[in-house]
Protein backbone atom coordinates (compact mmCIF):
# COMPACT_ATOMS: atom_id res chain seq x y z
CA UNK A 1 0.00 0.00 0.00
CA UNK A 2 3.32 2.05 0.98
CA UNK A 3 4.15 1.71 -1.95
CA UNK A 4 1.66 2.13 -4.36
CA UNK A 5 1.20 6.01 -2.66
CA UNK A 6 4.51 7.01 -3.85
CA UNK A 7 3.68 7.94 -7.43
CA UNK A 8 0.71 9.82 -5.93
CA UNK A 9 3.20 11.83 -3.43
CA UNK A 10 5.77 12.47 -5.42
CA UNK A 11 4.89 12.88 -8.65
CA UNK A 12 3.28 16.88 -8.18
CA UNK A 13 6.44 17.59 -6.25
CA UNK A 14 8.75 16.17 -9.54
CA UNK A 15 6.76 18.34 -11.64
CA UNK A 16 7.52 21.62 -10.22
CA UNK A 17 10.84 21.08 -9.60
CA UNK A 18 11.23 20.16 -13.55
CA UNK A 19 9.31 23.80 -13.81
CA UNK A 20 11.90 24.94 -11.79
CA UNK A 21 14.44 23.83 -14.00
CA UNK A 22 12.51 24.87 -17.03
CA UNK A 23 11.98 28.15 -15.21
CA UNK A 24 15.36 29.05 -14.07
CA UNK A 25 17.23 27.75 -17.17
CA UNK A 26 15.04 29.61 -19.93
CA UNK A 27 14.67 32.98 -17.74
CA UNK A 28 18.69 32.86 -17.94
CA UNK A 29 18.72 31.92 -21.35
CA UNK A 30 16.45 34.67 -22.61
CA UNK A 31 17.47 37.10 -19.54
CA UNK A 32 19.83 39.60 -21.28
CA UNK A 33 17.04 40.02 -24.30
CA UNK A 34 14.35 40.33 -22.56
CA UNK A 35 15.94 42.90 -19.80
CA UNK A 36 16.76 44.96 -23.19
CA UNK A 37 13.40 44.65 -24.08
CA UNK A 38 12.01 46.14 -20.53
CA UNK A 39 14.58 49.05 -20.02
CA UNK A 40 14.56 50.16 -23.44
CA UNK A 41 10.11 49.67 -23.55
CA UNK A 42 10.07 51.99 -20.51
CA UNK A 43 11.93 54.86 -21.90
CA UNK A 44 10.09 54.50 -25.41
CA UNK A 45 6.93 55.55 -23.30
CA UNK A 46 8.55 58.96 -23.27
CA UNK A 47 9.34 58.38 -26.99
CA UNK A 48 8.19 62.13 -27.70
CA UNK A 49 9.33 63.41 -24.49
CA UNK A 50 12.95 62.65 -25.71
CA UNK A 51 12.71 63.97 -28.60
CA UNK A 52 11.56 67.16 -27.69
CA UNK A 53 14.32 67.36 -25.04
CA UNK A 54 17.01 66.19 -27.73
CA UNK A 55 15.88 68.53 -30.80
CA UNK A 56 13.89 71.57 -28.89
CA UNK A 57 16.55 73.34 -27.36
CA UNK A 58 18.89 72.91 -30.45
CA UNK A 59 15.79 74.23 -32.76
CA UNK A 60 12.88 75.98 -30.71
CA UNK A 61 9.39 76.57 -32.37
CA UNK A 62 8.16 79.89 -31.51
CA UNK A 63 4.41 78.86 -30.81
CA UNK A 64 2.85 82.36 -31.32
CA UNK A 65 3.57 82.43 -34.93
CA UNK A 66 1.17 80.78 -37.36
CA UNK A 67 2.02 77.88 -38.98
CA UNK A 68 2.37 78.34 -42.73
CA UNK A 69 -0.05 76.32 -44.90
CA UNK A 70 0.69 73.08 -45.55
CA UNK A 71 0.65 73.10 -49.05
CA UNK A 72 3.12 75.86 -49.33
CA UNK A 73 5.45 73.84 -47.55
CA UNK A 74 5.11 70.62 -49.66
CA UNK A 75 5.63 72.38 -52.87
CA UNK A 76 8.53 74.27 -50.89
CA UNK A 77 10.20 70.80 -49.89
CA UNK A 78 9.30 69.30 -53.84
CA UNK A 79 11.40 71.93 -55.27
CA UNK A 80 14.25 71.65 -52.58
CA UNK A 81 14.56 67.99 -52.88
CA UNK A 82 14.91 65.17 -55.60
CA UNK A 83 11.76 63.63 -55.27
CA UNK A 84 11.28 60.54 -57.12
CA UNK A 85 7.71 61.08 -58.59
CA UNK A 86 7.02 57.22 -59.16
CA UNK A 87 7.30 56.86 -55.15
CA UNK A 88 4.85 57.71 -52.42
CA UNK A 89 5.60 59.88 -49.32
CA UNK A 90 4.43 60.59 -46.03
CA UNK A 91 4.25 63.48 -43.77
CA UNK A 92 3.52 63.11 -40.09
CA UNK A 93 1.83 66.48 -38.68
CA UNK A 94 3.33 68.39 -35.80
CA UNK A 95 2.37 67.65 -32.02
CA UNK A 96 2.56 68.75 -28.77
CA UNK A 97 6.01 67.14 -27.93
CA UNK A 98 7.39 67.35 -31.11
CA UNK A 99 6.54 70.55 -33.18
CA UNK A 100 8.21 69.60 -36.18
CA UNK A 101 6.53 68.38 -39.90
CA UNK A 102 8.49 65.31 -40.35
CA UNK A 103 8.32 64.53 -44.02
CA UNK A 104 9.31 60.76 -45.01
CA UNK A 105 10.78 61.56 -48.68
CA UNK A 106 11.69 59.44 -51.21
CA UNK A 107 15.03 60.91 -52.99
CA UNK A 108 16.60 59.97 -56.37
CA UNK A 109 19.88 58.51 -55.65
CA UNK A 110 21.94 57.34 -58.49
CA UNK A 111 24.13 55.50 -56.13
CA UNK A 112 21.66 53.08 -54.31
CA UNK A 113 21.14 49.75 -56.58
CA UNK A 114 17.01 50.67 -56.26
CA UNK A 115 18.12 53.92 -57.05
CA UNK A 116 16.58 56.11 -54.54
CA UNK A 117 16.75 56.54 -51.02
CA UNK A 118 14.57 57.56 -47.66
CA UNK A 119 14.82 60.69 -46.64
CA UNK A 120 13.43 62.25 -43.75
CA UNK A 121 13.15 65.62 -42.54
CA UNK A 122 12.08 67.79 -39.70
CA UNK A 123 10.74 70.80 -40.98
CA UNK A 124 9.56 73.98 -38.60
CA UNK A 125 5.64 74.57 -39.57
CA UNK A 126 6.14 78.18 -38.34
CA UNK A 127 9.16 79.30 -41.18
CA UNK A 128 9.25 76.45 -43.68
CA UNK A 129 12.76 75.37 -42.24
CA UNK A 130 14.41 72.25 -42.40
CA UNK A 131 16.10 72.10 -39.07
CA UNK A 132 17.40 68.72 -39.33
CA UNK A 133 17.71 65.35 -41.05
CA UNK A 134 15.37 63.26 -38.84
CA UNK A 135 17.73 60.57 -37.54
CA UNK A 136 20.62 63.48 -36.94
CA UNK A 137 18.53 63.17 -33.33
CA UNK A 138 18.44 59.58 -33.19
CA UNK A 139 18.08 58.72 -29.57
CA UNK A 140 14.66 58.11 -29.04
CA UNK A 141 14.00 56.45 -32.05
CA UNK A 142 17.38 54.41 -31.26
CA UNK A 143 15.98 53.39 -27.98
CA UNK A 144 12.92 52.38 -29.71
CA UNK A 145 14.30 50.02 -32.22
CA UNK A 146 16.31 48.93 -29.83
CA UNK A 147 13.36 47.51 -27.69
CA UNK A 148 11.37 45.41 -30.93
CA UNK A 149 14.10 44.67 -32.53
CA UNK A 150 17.48 45.17 -31.10
CA UNK A 151 19.15 46.77 -34.25
CA UNK A 152 19.60 43.39 -35.65
CA UNK A 153 18.49 41.32 -38.98
CA UNK A 154 15.70 39.58 -38.20
CA UNK A 155 15.88 41.29 -34.36
CA UNK A 156 11.94 41.01 -34.69
CA UNK A 157 12.17 37.06 -35.55
CA UNK A 158 14.06 36.78 -32.08
CA UNK A 159 11.99 39.32 -29.77
CA UNK A 160 9.26 37.44 -30.82
CA UNK A 161 10.77 33.78 -30.14
CA UNK A 162 12.13 35.51 -26.77
CA UNK A 163 8.76 36.98 -25.73
CA UNK A 164 7.11 33.41 -26.36
CA UNK A 165 9.87 32.09 -24.32
CA UNK A 166 9.11 34.96 -21.63
CA UNK A 167 5.26 33.81 -22.04
CA UNK A 168 6.14 30.31 -20.53
CA UNK A 169 8.53 31.42 -17.76
CA UNK A 170 5.29 33.59 -16.48
CA UNK A 171 2.76 30.36 -16.78
CA UNK A 172 5.29 28.39 -15.00
CA UNK A 173 6.14 30.90 -12.29
CA UNK A 174 2.45 30.93 -11.16
CA UNK A 175 2.43 26.86 -11.36
CA UNK A 176 5.33 26.89 -8.89
CA UNK A 177 4.22 29.40 -6.68
CA UNK A 178 0.31 28.66 -7.13
CA UNK A 179 -0.23 26.89 -3.36
CA UNK A 180 1.35 30.48 -1.84
CA UNK A 181 0.24 32.69 -4.38
CA UNK A 182 -2.40 34.53 -2.13
CA UNK A 183 -0.42 33.22 1.26
CA UNK A 184 2.38 34.87 0.60
CA UNK A 185 1.66 37.35 -1.64
CA UNK A 186 3.30 40.59 -0.35
CA UNK A 187 5.63 38.74 2.00
CA UNK A 188 9.14 40.65 1.95
CA UNK A 189 11.57 39.29 4.23
CA UNK A 190 13.61 42.17 5.76
CA UNK A 191 14.97 39.98 8.45
CA UNK A 192 19.10 40.29 8.04
CA UNK A 193 19.48 37.32 9.13
CA UNK A 194 18.14 35.90 6.73
CA UNK A 195 19.11 34.93 2.78
CA UNK A 196 16.13 34.64 1.07
CA UNK A 197 15.66 38.55 -0.12
CA UNK A 198 16.70 37.88 -4.03
CA UNK A 199 13.71 35.12 -3.94
CA UNK A 200 11.39 37.45 -2.16
CA UNK A 201 11.98 40.51 -4.51
CA UNK A 202 11.64 37.76 -7.84
CA UNK A 203 8.33 36.48 -6.82
CA UNK A 204 6.64 39.41 -4.95
CA UNK A 205 7.65 41.74 -7.90
CA UNK A 206 6.55 38.74 -10.62
CA UNK A 207 3.25 38.29 -8.93
CA UNK A 208 2.30 41.77 -8.42
CA UNK A 209 3.09 42.83 -12.05
CA UNK A 210 1.68 39.71 -13.83
CA UNK A 211 -1.06 41.12 -15.29
CA UNK A 212 1.16 43.58 -16.96
CA UNK A 213 4.08 40.99 -17.76
CA UNK A 214 0.80 38.65 -19.86
CA UNK A 215 -0.01 41.60 -21.26
CA UNK A 216 3.15 42.88 -23.06
CA UNK A 217 4.11 38.92 -23.59
CA UNK A 218 1.30 38.32 -25.08
CA UNK A 219 0.62 41.48 -27.58
CA UNK A 220 4.58 42.08 -28.27
CA UNK A 221 4.29 38.12 -29.31
CA UNK A 222 1.67 38.83 -32.30
CA UNK A 223 3.28 42.20 -32.79
CA UNK A 224 6.66 40.79 -33.65
CA UNK A 225 5.70 37.63 -35.08
CA UNK A 226 2.65 38.97 -37.07
CA UNK A 227 4.82 38.79 -40.04
CA UNK A 228 5.30 34.85 -39.70
CA UNK A 229 2.12 34.61 -39.45
CA UNK A 230 1.59 36.74 -42.44
CA UNK A 231 3.57 34.45 -44.22
CA UNK A 232 2.08 31.36 -43.51
CA UNK A 233 -1.71 32.77 -44.48
CA UNK A 234 -0.36 33.85 -47.43
CA UNK A 235 1.40 30.61 -48.57
CA UNK A 236 -1.40 28.73 -47.54
CA UNK A 237 -4.47 30.29 -47.70
CA UNK A 238 -4.12 33.05 -49.96
CA UNK A 239 -1.88 30.88 -52.99
CA UNK A 240 0.91 33.41 -52.34
CA UNK A 241 -1.49 36.52 -53.31
CA UNK A 242 0.22 38.90 -50.86
CA UNK A 243 -1.73 41.61 -51.97
CA UNK A 244 -4.87 39.32 -51.39
CA UNK A 245 -3.71 39.28 -47.78
CA UNK A 246 -3.18 43.05 -47.05
CA UNK A 247 -6.46 43.65 -48.52
CA UNK A 248 -8.79 41.96 -46.37
CA UNK A 249 -6.18 43.06 -43.40
CA UNK A 250 -7.06 46.42 -44.28
CA UNK A 251 -4.06 47.49 -45.43
CA UNK A 252 -4.69 48.22 -48.76
CA UNK A 253 -1.87 49.38 -51.60
CA UNK A 254 -1.51 51.48 -55.03
CA UNK A 255 -0.63 49.41 -57.61
CA UNK A 256 -1.67 51.49 -60.52
CA UNK A 257 1.24 53.52 -61.97
CA UNK A 258 1.77 56.87 -62.51
CA UNK A 259 -0.30 59.31 -64.86
CA UNK A 260 1.96 61.12 -67.22
CA UNK A 261 -1.08 63.96 -67.56
CA UNK A 262 0.53 66.34 -65.05
CA UNK A 263 -1.73 68.34 -62.59
CA UNK A 264 -2.40 70.69 -59.67
CA UNK A 265 -2.69 69.41 -56.01
CA UNK A 266 -4.29 72.22 -54.29
CA UNK A 267 -7.54 70.03 -54.20
CA UNK A 268 -5.64 67.66 -52.06
CA UNK A 269 -4.89 70.09 -49.54
CA UNK A 270 -8.75 71.25 -49.64
CA UNK A 271 -9.48 67.81 -48.91
CA UNK A 272 -6.98 67.24 -46.10
CA UNK A 273 -8.64 70.05 -44.38
CA UNK A 274 -11.86 69.00 -44.68
CA UNK A 275 -11.18 65.85 -43.15
CA UNK A 276 -9.34 67.60 -40.56
CA UNK A 277 -12.25 69.39 -39.38
CA UNK A 278 -14.62 66.32 -39.15
CA UNK A 279 -16.05 66.09 -35.20
CA UNK A 280 -13.57 63.71 -33.11
CA UNK A 281 -10.83 63.45 -35.91
CA UNK A 282 -7.31 64.16 -34.83
CA UNK A 283 -5.10 64.42 -37.47
CA UNK A 284 -1.63 62.32 -37.34
CA UNK A 285 0.23 62.15 -41.30
CA UNK A 286 -0.99 61.82 -44.99
CA UNK A 287 0.50 59.98 -47.20
CA UNK A 288 0.43 60.94 -51.42
CA UNK A 289 0.30 58.67 -54.09
CA UNK A 290 1.41 59.64 -57.56
CA UNK A 291 1.96 63.60 -56.47
CA UNK A 292 1.54 66.02 -59.43
CA UNK A 293 0.18 63.63 -61.94
CA UNK A 294 -3.56 63.62 -62.61
CA UNK A 295 -3.98 60.09 -60.80
CA UNK A 296 -2.88 61.22 -57.88
CA UNK A 297 -4.14 60.26 -54.25
CA UNK A 298 -4.02 61.21 -50.64
CA UNK A 299 -4.87 59.08 -47.46
CA UNK A 300 -5.57 61.08 -44.29
CA UNK A 301 -5.18 59.30 -41.69
CA UNK A 302 -6.10 60.33 -37.72
CA UNK A 303 -7.56 58.97 -34.64
CA UNK A 304 -11.03 59.22 -33.47
CA UNK A 305 -10.76 60.49 -29.90
CA UNK A 306 -14.37 58.99 -29.60
CA UNK A 307 -13.56 55.96 -29.65
CA UNK A 308 -10.85 53.67 -27.68
CA UNK A 309 -7.89 52.39 -29.96
CA UNK A 310 -9.61 53.74 -33.48
CA UNK A 311 -7.30 54.73 -36.15
CA UNK A 312 -9.76 56.46 -39.29
CA UNK A 313 -8.16 56.20 -42.76
CA UNK A 314 -9.50 57.64 -45.82
CA UNK A 315 -8.03 57.73 -49.60
CA UNK A 316 -9.12 59.97 -51.88
CA UNK A 317 -8.81 60.50 -55.97
CA UNK A 318 -7.49 63.68 -55.74
CA UNK A 319 -8.60 65.07 -58.98
CA UNK A 320 -12.36 64.53 -58.24
CA UNK A 321 -11.96 64.10 -54.53
CA UNK A 322 -14.01 60.71 -54.63
CA UNK A 323 -13.58 58.09 -51.46
CA UNK A 324 -11.20 55.20 -53.02
CA UNK A 325 -10.87 53.69 -49.21
CA UNK A 326 -12.00 54.48 -45.67
CA UNK A 327 -11.52 52.76 -42.99
CA UNK A 328 -13.12 54.30 -39.38
CA UNK A 329 -15.62 52.94 -36.24
CA UNK A 330 -18.59 52.60 -38.79
CA UNK A 331 -16.75 51.19 -41.36
CA UNK A 332 -13.66 49.46 -39.47
CA UNK A 333 -11.82 45.80 -40.11
CA UNK A 334 -11.51 42.87 -37.67
CA UNK A 335 -8.01 42.80 -38.27
CA UNK A 336 -6.87 46.26 -38.10
CA UNK A 337 -9.18 47.06 -35.01
CA UNK A 338 -7.39 44.13 -33.39
CA UNK A 339 -4.09 45.15 -34.03
CA UNK A 340 -4.60 48.95 -32.86
CA UNK A 341 -5.84 47.76 -29.87
CA UNK A 342 -3.31 45.82 -28.63
CA UNK A 343 -0.37 49.10 -29.98
CA UNK A 344 -2.45 51.29 -27.44
CA UNK A 345 -2.15 49.04 -24.71
CA UNK A 346 1.21 47.73 -25.14
CA UNK A 347 2.69 51.34 -25.33
CA UNK A 348 0.05 53.26 -22.69
CA UNK A 349 -1.65 55.31 -25.51
CA UNK A 350 -4.77 55.72 -24.29
CA UNK A 351 -5.23 57.38 -20.43
CA UNK A 352 -2.71 59.91 -20.21
CA UNK A 353 0.56 60.48 -18.72
CA UNK A 354 -0.29 58.85 -14.95
CA UNK A 355 -0.83 55.51 -16.95
CA UNK A 356 2.50 55.66 -19.33
CA UNK A 357 4.28 56.27 -15.52
CA UNK A 358 2.77 53.15 -14.13
CA UNK A 359 3.61 51.05 -17.26
CA UNK A 360 7.35 52.88 -16.00
CA UNK A 361 7.61 51.92 -12.85
CA UNK A 362 6.16 48.10 -13.69
CA UNK A 363 8.62 48.17 -16.84
CA UNK A 364 11.31 49.07 -14.38
CA UNK A 365 10.70 46.48 -11.36
CA UNK A 366 10.45 43.83 -13.96
CA UNK A 367 14.05 44.70 -14.89
CA UNK A 368 15.15 44.08 -11.88
CA UNK A 369 13.44 41.08 -11.53
CA UNK A 370 14.72 39.58 -14.26
CA UNK A 371 17.96 40.24 -12.83
CA UNK A 372 17.03 38.90 -9.35
CA UNK A 373 16.32 35.97 -11.02
CA UNK A 374 19.82 35.85 -12.43
CA UNK A 375 21.40 36.20 -9.34
CA UNK A 376 19.16 33.53 -7.82
CA UNK A 377 20.47 31.14 -10.38
CA UNK A 378 24.23 32.19 -9.96
CA UNK A 379 23.86 31.70 -5.83
CA UNK A 380 22.59 28.40 -5.90
CA UNK A 381 25.11 26.96 -8.73
CA UNK A 382 28.04 28.41 -6.34
CA UNK A 383 26.49 26.47 -3.51
CA UNK A 384 26.93 23.31 -5.60
CA UNK A 385 30.09 21.11 -5.48
CA UNK A 386 30.24 19.86 -9.34
CA UNK A 387 29.14 23.03 -10.48
CA UNK A 388 31.01 24.50 -13.58
CA UNK A 389 32.90 27.84 -12.42
CA UNK A 390 33.04 28.90 -16.27
CA UNK A 391 29.15 28.55 -16.55
CA UNK A 392 28.90 30.85 -13.45
CA UNK A 393 31.51 32.93 -14.60
CA UNK A 394 29.42 33.81 -18.21
CA UNK A 395 26.26 33.91 -16.43
CA UNK A 396 27.72 36.57 -14.14
CA UNK A 397 29.09 38.52 -16.78
CA UNK A 398 26.26 38.12 -18.91
CA UNK A 399 23.92 39.45 -16.20
CA UNK A 400 26.01 42.58 -14.29
CA UNK A 401 27.97 43.07 -17.52
CA UNK A 402 25.02 42.85 -20.13
CA UNK A 403 22.00 44.63 -17.80
CA UNK A 404 24.59 46.89 -16.34
CA UNK A 405 25.88 48.10 -19.41
CA UNK A 406 22.55 48.48 -20.99
CA UNK A 407 22.34 50.94 -17.55
CA UNK A 408 25.45 52.20 -18.24
CA UNK A 409 25.12 53.09 -22.29
CA UNK A 410 21.49 54.62 -21.76
CA UNK A 411 23.56 57.24 -19.84
CA UNK A 412 26.01 57.71 -22.10
CA UNK A 413 23.34 57.80 -24.77
CA UNK A 414 21.78 60.69 -22.82
CA UNK A 415 24.68 62.52 -22.65
CA UNK A 416 25.81 62.05 -26.18
CA UNK A 417 22.68 63.20 -27.31
CA UNK A 418 23.45 66.64 -25.66
CA UNK A 419 26.78 67.12 -26.31
CA UNK A 420 27.56 66.11 -29.72
CA UNK A 421 27.33 69.30 -32.04
CA UNK A 422 23.82 69.15 -33.93
CA UNK A 423 25.65 69.83 -37.09
CA UNK A 424 28.07 67.01 -37.09
CA UNK A 425 28.22 65.01 -40.14
CA UNK A 426 26.91 61.25 -39.42
CA UNK A 427 25.29 62.64 -36.06
CA UNK A 428 23.17 59.78 -35.21
CA UNK A 429 26.14 56.94 -35.64
CA UNK A 430 28.24 58.93 -33.35
CA UNK A 431 25.99 57.97 -30.52
CA UNK A 432 25.41 54.52 -31.83
CA UNK A 433 29.06 53.82 -31.43
CA UNK A 434 29.23 55.39 -28.42
CA UNK A 435 26.20 53.29 -26.85
CA UNK A 436 28.07 49.98 -28.12
CA UNK A 437 31.60 51.37 -26.56
CA UNK A 438 30.06 52.09 -23.24
CA UNK A 439 28.07 48.81 -23.31
CA UNK A 440 31.05 46.33 -24.31
CA UNK A 441 33.28 48.07 -22.19
CA UNK A 442 31.37 47.73 -19.22
CA UNK A 443 30.62 43.94 -20.29
CA UNK A 444 34.62 43.64 -20.31
CA UNK A 445 35.12 45.27 -16.72
CA UNK A 446 32.51 42.79 -15.32
CA UNK A 447 34.75 39.90 -16.30
CA UNK A 448 35.24 37.55 -13.05
CA UNK A 449 34.22 40.15 -10.40
CA UNK A 450 35.10 38.76 -7.01
CA UNK A 451 32.53 41.17 -4.68
CA UNK A 452 29.20 41.20 -7.26
CA UNK A 453 27.50 44.15 -5.11
CA UNK A 454 30.28 46.20 -4.59
CA UNK A 455 30.61 46.29 -8.77
CA UNK A 456 26.98 46.81 -8.79
CA UNK A 457 27.43 49.48 -6.51
CA UNK A 458 29.67 51.57 -8.91
CA UNK A 459 27.70 50.88 -11.74
CA UNK A 460 25.06 52.50 -10.25
CA UNK A 461 27.21 55.41 -9.25
CA UNK A 462 28.46 55.97 -12.82
CA UNK A 463 25.45 56.09 -14.23
CA UNK A 464 24.25 59.07 -11.64
CA UNK A 465 26.99 60.62 -12.75
CA UNK A 466 26.15 60.36 -16.18
CA UNK A 467 22.44 61.45 -15.66
CA UNK A 468 23.92 64.67 -13.46
CA UNK A 469 26.44 65.40 -15.54
CA UNK A 470 24.13 65.64 -18.44
CA UNK A 471 21.74 67.60 -16.88
CA UNK A 472 24.31 70.43 -16.17
CA UNK A 473 25.17 70.07 -19.69
CA UNK A 474 21.51 71.22 -20.28
CA UNK A 475 21.91 74.40 -18.26
CA UNK A 476 25.13 75.16 -19.63
CA UNK A 477 24.37 75.15 -23.12
CA UNK A 478 20.51 75.94 -23.05
CA UNK A 479 19.76 77.63 -20.07
CA UNK A 480 18.10 80.66 -21.95
CA UNK A 481 16.08 77.99 -24.37
CA UNK A 482 15.10 75.58 -21.52
CA UNK A 483 13.19 78.93 -19.79
CA UNK A 484 11.72 79.98 -23.12
CA UNK A 485 10.71 76.63 -23.72
CA UNK A 486 8.78 76.14 -20.78
CA UNK A 487 7.06 79.59 -21.40
CA UNK A 488 5.81 78.47 -24.67
CA UNK A 489 4.52 74.98 -23.11
CA UNK A 490 7.11 72.86 -23.78
CA UNK A 491 7.31 71.05 -20.81
CA UNK A 492 8.59 68.38 -21.64
CA UNK A 493 11.69 69.27 -21.47
CA UNK A 494 11.93 70.19 -18.39
CA UNK A 495 10.06 66.91 -17.33
CA UNK A 496 13.02 64.43 -18.78
CA UNK A 497 15.21 66.67 -16.28
CA UNK A 498 13.21 65.98 -13.62
CA UNK A 499 13.05 61.99 -14.48
CA UNK A 500 17.08 62.09 -14.77
CA UNK A 501 17.32 64.02 -11.74
CA UNK A 502 14.88 61.48 -9.74
CA UNK A 503 16.85 58.53 -11.45
CA UNK A 504 20.09 59.59 -10.08
CA UNK A 505 18.74 59.79 -6.92
CA UNK A 506 17.55 56.18 -7.03
CA UNK A 507 20.99 54.77 -8.16
CA UNK A 508 22.97 56.67 -5.49
CA UNK A 509 20.47 55.83 -2.85
CA UNK A 510 20.56 52.04 -4.31
CA UNK A 511 24.83 52.16 -4.62
CA UNK A 512 24.98 53.53 -0.73
CA UNK A 513 22.29 51.14 0.37
CA UNK A 514 24.42 47.97 -1.47
CA UNK A 515 27.35 49.40 -0.48
CA UNK A 516 26.93 49.11 3.10
CA UNK A 517 24.92 45.41 3.12
CA UNK A 518 26.51 42.04 3.37
CA UNK A 519 28.35 40.25 0.72
CA UNK A 520 26.18 38.40 -2.00
CA UNK A 521 24.51 35.54 -0.36
CA UNK A 522 26.03 31.94 -1.75
CA UNK A 523 24.12 29.36 0.21
CA UNK A 524 22.11 26.64 -1.37
CA UNK A 525 18.66 27.58 0.42
CA UNK A 526 17.48 29.84 -1.92
CA UNK A 527 15.77 27.84 -4.35
CA UNK A 528 14.47 25.16 -2.12
CA UNK A 529 11.35 27.54 -1.01
CA UNK A 530 9.94 27.16 -4.36
CA UNK A 531 9.87 23.37 -4.29
CA UNK A 532 8.97 22.70 -0.40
Amino acid sequence: MKSSMNPRITSPHKVIKNLVEAHSWLGLIISPLLFIVFWAGAITLFHDEVAQWAITPHHPVQSSQQDLPLGSLVKQKMAEYPVAEDGRFRINMPTALVPYYIFYLEVVDPTTDSGRQSFPILVDPKTGETVAGKDDFLLSQFIYRLHYNLHLPGGSYLIGIVTLVFLFALVSGVFIHARKLFKHFFQYRIDKQRRDHLLDLHTVVGVMSLPFTVMYALSGLVLNLAIVFQLAFATFIYQGDQQALFNDAGFKRVVEPRSKTPMAMDNAFTLIEQTKQQANFELRNVIFHHYGADNALVQVRGTDTASFAQRDEVTYRVANGAVVDKVNAEQYNVFRQGRDVLVTLHFGDFAGMDVRILYFILAMTVSAMIVAGNMLWINQRRAQRHSSPRSIAIASTITIGGCGGIIVATAVGFLCERLLPATLTARGDWLVGCFVVALLATMLVSINIGNIKRHISRLLLLTSALLLTTLIADWLMFAEQMISLWQNGFTAVIGVQVAMVFMAVIGVYSALKLKDSTPMATTDNLSNPLVN
